[in-house]
């Protein structure tokens, strides 16, 4: 089976939604992902959320490309009222046509975590959406293994788990774990390049490293290659890699050629 691969928006986050479906498509990429919620660190806010005339329109440019919307960015699920808060991202979800958004786990209750998560997978299904669950060391979902038992405690079938080789190498992670993963639970994952293997020393450390070291798939010391042996063969590749000093690119479409080249080089 002949992988396909995304183009997630962090990769270069101020290039406008319109123009990176434009680049994904022209660059080769089968899908690509929009952040539309404001990003904290950057300060970035593409304006789309809530606006029904702006969403029909970027659908309609989407639809356009060829390229297909993979995920929509971000849910952080920090209380029950992360719900009702998350209704303007599953809209957008809805009107694009996205086939997933992105949550990440932040509330340190056990319990009242996983009754988010599924009330979250039930309101998801209303709007034609599934959940990704990312884990990440600087969240209540800090390993695979954490975020593979909050998957499955939550017991939706539209909520599946989003690895990242970086965040899977940080948290102290294996591919071996990742192979033992239920192959329905990864219908995608994250690659990128990073200096150095083996877990980060702290969560802050972790944080800054996933917004803005990372390099290109093939470069570093990641087990990237290992990482996507591991996965099923259907499993999307995208590509996130935040370079330094790349959120605004020069030439968006180059740079997103390369990435791809980079991603084939370490999957195919």
């Amino acid at each position: 089976m002949r992988r396909e691969y995304s183009l997630a928006h962090l990769s270069m986050i101020a290039v406008p939604p319109a123009r990176l479906a434009d680049v994904a498509a022209d660059a080769g990429f089968e899908w690509f992902s929009l952040r539309l919620t404001p990003s904290p660190s950057t300060g970035i806010d593409h304006g789309h959320l809530g606006d029904d005339r702006a969403l029909a329109q970027l659908g309609s440019h989407i639809d356009a490309t060829g390229a297909r919307l993979l995920d929509l960015e971000v849910i952080r699920m920090t209380s029950p009222e992360s719900v009702a808060d998350a209704v303007p991202l599953l809209e957008a979800a809805q009107a694009l046509n996205a086939r997933y958004v992105i949550a990440t786990v932040e509330d340190a209750d056990p319990v009242r975590r996983v009754d988010t998560l599924a009330a979250l997978a039930e309101v998801a299904a209303r709007h034609g959406t599934s959940v990704a669950v990312e884990f990440m060391m600087f969240t209540s979902s800090p390993s695979l293994l954490d975020c593979v038992d909050v998957v499955g405690a939550c017991g939706a079938s539209n909520v599946v788990v989003l690895a990242d080789v970086l965040h899977l190498e940080r948290s102290g992670g294996t591919v071996d774990q990742l192979a033992a993963v239920d192959p329905a639970l990864l219908p995608y994952a994250q690659i990128c390049g990073a200096d150095g293997s083996g877990p980060a020393p702290d969560a802050a450390a972790a944080r800054a490293e996933g917004v803005k070291a990372r390099l290109m798939p093939d470069e570093g010391g990641l087990p990237v290659r290992e990482f996507v042996r591991a996965l099923p063969a259907s499993t999307i590749v995208a590509v996130e890699a935040p370079l330094a000093g790349q959120s605004d690119p020069a030439d968006p479409l180059a740079l997103a050629r390369d990435m791809l080249a980079a991603g084939r080089r370490v999957s195919e």
